[in-house]
């Protein structure tokens, strides 16, 4: 992760959700440096690494799950155990990508709309599983031709934007932990993660949980990898099909557009001028 990565997420989140906690998984080396440090005074970050909550047991044993694709999901199921270890429990968790996420606005204000539960948030409805090479290939790879079949059809769930009640996250990584470990070696792509939360998604692999599927065009999350254009009012935020501002935006880096602006908006300024006026 590049500071102005960082910077960009973790400024967005402020701006859009000052209340909530933000947790970034990055290295110890990100950790100790001064700058991400001052980011994290300012933006109000904890930080948290692979070698504090990635078991090394698991990551000798299995080192195919220690790519962070796979292994982040470990990761934040251990870190939430202990805060409930500790009596630290929240309503809502939000798990994200950083690098490609934006926040616009709360997205938590949009869980009072709906019932309890886990909400995946779909794709492009004109992108399949089947019709994506990428998504095919992650299901065929773990699961064979079979599940690939029954999957054609299916809009692609992505798994870089997953919100759920406290009990309901915590369900769904333990069952994408189980699910990496039962699959074999030779499945773990990069991003194949994302191919294991459409398995269990659409199998109901979640014990006890109701899974919420929120459309890209109509929903509050709005994916752009596939999508075919981007609507923005005047201010830059970016509307779905029912001209309402999405709360977080993922996969803006698809985009030129998206890239131009967001260049302009969130810069770090070089040094030599720093302590300059002019």
């Amino acid at each position: 992760m590049e500071l102005v990565s960082v910077y960009r997420f973790a400024r967005s989140v402020r701006a859009s959700t000052y209340s909530s906690t933000l947790v970034i998984i990055v290295t110890k080396t990100a950790m100790s440096s001064r700058n991400f440090q001052e980011l994290a005074d300012v933006y109000s970050i904890i930080y948290i690494s692979d070698e504090d909550y990635f078991p090394a047991k698991l990551k000798v044993q299995r080192p195919d799950t220690a790519a962070i694709y796979t292994s982040r999901w470990i990761i934040i199921k251990k870190f939430l155990l202990n805060l409930q270890t500790k009596g630290v429990i929240f309503d809502n968790v939000f798990a994200c990508d950083s690098l490609d996420t934006i926040f616009q606005k709360d997205i938590f204000a949009f869980m009072t709309n709906y019932n309890p539960g886990l909400y995946v948030f779909m794709e492009d409805v004109r992108m399949t599983i089947g019709t994506c090479p990428i998504n095919s290939g992650w299901i065929k790879g773990c699961y064979g031709d079979a599940e690939l079949k029954r999957l054609h059809s299916k809009s692609i769930s992505c798994s870089g934007t997953v919100l759920g009640t406290w009990s309901a996250m915590i369900s769904y990584l333990s069952v994408m932990e189980s699910e990496f470990l039962a699959t074999p070696a030779a499945c773990k792509d990069s991003g194949i993660d994302q191919g294991i939360h459409n398995y269990i998604i659409y199998n109901n692999k979640i014990p006890n949980t109701t899974i919420h599927q929120i459309s890209h065009e109509y929903g509050f999350v709005g994916t752009l990898g596939y999508a075919k254009r981007v609507i923005r009012n005047p201010f830059g935020l970016v509307l779905n099909a029912n001209g309402s501002i999405y709360a977080v935006i993922h996969q803006w880096n698809r985009s030129k557009q998206m890239v131009t602006q967001f260049k302009r908006e969130y810069q770090l300024i070089p040094a030599y001028i720093r302590n300059k006026k002019q």
